[in-house]
């Protein structure tokens, strides 16, 4: 989403985090994923860095709303002035990311596998003070990994098969109801039922492998009957391309369930009142081997957290849980997948 463009110019600055072929998919080459930073006044040693990823439809915009006449719809602001360093990011195949020619291969763990590459740039670049002028050299960046939607189901499994952060924060991603998951998310019929899913979902933009989705037919469950209308209007006029296929992997049952048991370090779980999950407090039992767990529903909210009206609520409630619990990183080198 690109909400500033009917406001002022993004307050971050622009990144380009240049990926080695290594953590593109086969065959693709090098890409680079577009990404904003947004810096605290004053940088200590204890720093702590959220890595945030943007919801289906919605680009890395979603961290930094900014419209005339309404202040604190920015969740970088608010966190920065708290002293924390945002970097959000467009996933692969989408926005301003690289976008592979054959949009097939752009699926969850590609994009997962993609993410975990920008996060190894970011913590080289952190370390040598290379990320940005005037930043000084974080030699070991405590890194928190933080999703909405579509970005919480990626933080999800990048950390299962990479173990790229400290901590992880899934805002707004349901893996389903656990008693009709399924212990792995390979089964074929499944698989079927999911493609076809999604093949409704994109319609006609779903052979070219990417799309733009329209949010006017969604608000109900979006953003709901509160938010001013024209802060929903503005939402409605801008989309960015999303990969069509990391959508099958989020409608296959069992899929994002099996990748969440393998999760081990802590993880803190989101959703609105009136949100995605039939079951928003039933969703910690599917982080099966992690022993540190936070759950938090945020009263009165829909789906999109950062327009609701007690946005900050939850912004503060993920600021204090962060400082709490970044600094566990299990060592899994570079591009080395966690057994």
């Amino acid at each position: 989403m690109q909400l500033q463009e009917e406001a002022r110019p993004r307050s971050g600055i622009d990144l380009n985090l240049a990926l080695p072929s290594s953590a593109t998919p086969d065959g693709v080459g090098e890409l680079a994923l577009a990404a904003a930073l947004f810096t605290p006044d004053e940088i200590g040693d204890e720093v702590r860095v959220l890595v945030c990823w943007p919801g289906g439809s919605y680009g890395r915009d979603y961290w930094d709303i900014r419209l005339p006449g309404h202040d604190g719809y920015s969740f970088a602001e608010h966190m920065t002035s708290r002293g924390f360093l945002v970097v959000a990011v467009d996933p692969l195949g989408v926005g301003g990311s690289g976008r592979p020619a054959d949009g097939t291969v752009c699926t969850y763990e590609a994009l997962a596998t993609a993410a975990h590459g920008a996060i190894e740039v970011l913590r080289a670049r952190l370390a040598d003070g290379s990320l940005a002028a005037g930043l000084p050299p974080i030699a070991e960046p405590r890194m928190v990994g933080v999703g909405h939607s579509m970005g919480g189901g990626l933080v999800a499994i990048q950390q299962a098969q990479w173990g790229s952060y400290d901590a992880i924060a899934v805002l707004g991603y349901t893996h389903g109801v656990k008693t009709r998951s399924v212990d792995h998310g390979d089964d074929a019929s499944l698989r079927s039922t999911a493609v076809e899913l999604a093949k409704g979902f994109w319609g006609s933009q779903w052979e070219a492998g990417y799309g733009v989705v329209d949010k006017v037919p969604h608000q109900a469950w979006l953003n709901g009957p509160d938010v001013p209308a024209e802060i929903i209007a503005a939402d409605n006029a801008n989309s960015v391309v999303w990969a069509a296929w990391p959508y099958v992997d989020a409608l296959h049952v069992g899929f994002t369930a099996a990748h969440a048991a393998q999760v081990s370090s802590p993880v803190f779980v989101a959703f609105g009142e009136f949100d995605i999950s039939e079951q928003p407090r039933d969703e910690a039992a599917f982080y099966e081997r992690a022993d540190d767990i936070t759950l938090f529903v945020l009263a009165g909210s829909y789906h999109c957290h950062n327009f609701q009206a007690r946005r900050a609520d939850l912004w503060d409630r993920i600021g204090g849980w962060a400082t709490g619990v970044a600094g566990s990183r299990p060592s899994a080198g570079s591009f080395q997948r966690v057994p």
